[in-house]
């Protein structure tokens, strides 16, 4: 899905820490809707691959089979 966003689960949290997410959920689509890049540590899928955050939290693999890693612990 090229458009694809995602928001974090809020229950729970502080409304602090919930007005934090507005204002980062803001900033991703300003930055979007006017062609500038959005910062590496909200990224964590650009062009189909694993991008800033996701790239360091993430490992690639599939959505049916699981990454490499993943498969490891399935032996």
């Amino acid at each position: 899905m090229a458009n694809h966003g995602m928001t974090p689960h809020t229950s729970g949290t502080s409304l602090s820490a919930q007005a934090r997410y507005a204002d980062g959920v803001r900033e991703i689509l300003e930055c979007f809707l006017s062609g500038r890049n959005i910062r590496d540590e909200y990224l964590i899928v650009k062009n189909g691959e694993l991008a800033g955050t996701g790239a360091h939290s993430y490992t690639k693999g599939s959505s049916t089979s699981g990454s490499e890693e993943a498969a490891e612990y399935k032996k």
